[in-house]
């Protein structure tokens, strides 16, 4: 089980940098785009150092689960640095240009009206193509618990977009 030779890693690295920086891009806001590259760079880190823990029958599930917890880093230290620099400024500024960014598309205010968690579900499977049974394995639940989820969280975006788009 897992990777051996630096071959074999180096293939492995070839079919997955486009799923992880692919997987990485459209989950990167607030962070700008000049960190894929250091997304990227560290989840192959973490793959090579827990190579002989990449499963055989599903590495690109293991993959982008190591791509996501890699982001939630990315996004939580970025939390912290924008937090500190809120706390380093006189009160008196008006805020960034990136907090007056708002999706203009209707789908993307859907999205962002239903919680994160459905958000991931439906992102993995309709924007990167990840199945059901793979699904369960990036989240760490059974097959079925993922197939509800993902039911689940298609209702209440859809029940979000029907909110957005009545007059």
């Amino acid at each position: 089980m897992g990777i051996t030779t630096e071959d074999e890693f180096r293939d492995y690295c070839h079919e997955a940098i486009p799923i992880i920086a692919n997987y990485a891009r459209r989950r990167l806001a607030p962070l700008s785009t000049s960190e894929l590259d250091d997304i990227v760079a560290r989840v192959l880190e973490v793959a090579w150092r827990r190579r002989s823990d990449i499963p055989d029958e599903a590495p690109m599930a293991w993959t982008i689960g190591v791509t996501r917890r890699t982001l939630a880093n990315a996004h939580r230290a970025h939390r912290r640095q924008r937090a500190l620099a809120a706390r380093q400024r006189s009160t008196g500024t008006s805020p960034s240009a990136e907090d007056n960014v708002s999706a203009t598309r209707t789908v993307f205010d859907a999205l962002s009206r239903i919680s994160e968690s459905d958000q991931e579900v439906l992102t993995l499977h309709y924007w990167d193509g990840v199945e059901v049974q793979d699904l369960a394995k990036i989240l760490n639940i059974t097959t079925n618990a993922a197939a509800v989820r993902l039911t689940r969280a298609r209702q209440r975006f859809e029940s979000a977009y029907r909110e957005i788009s009545l007059p």
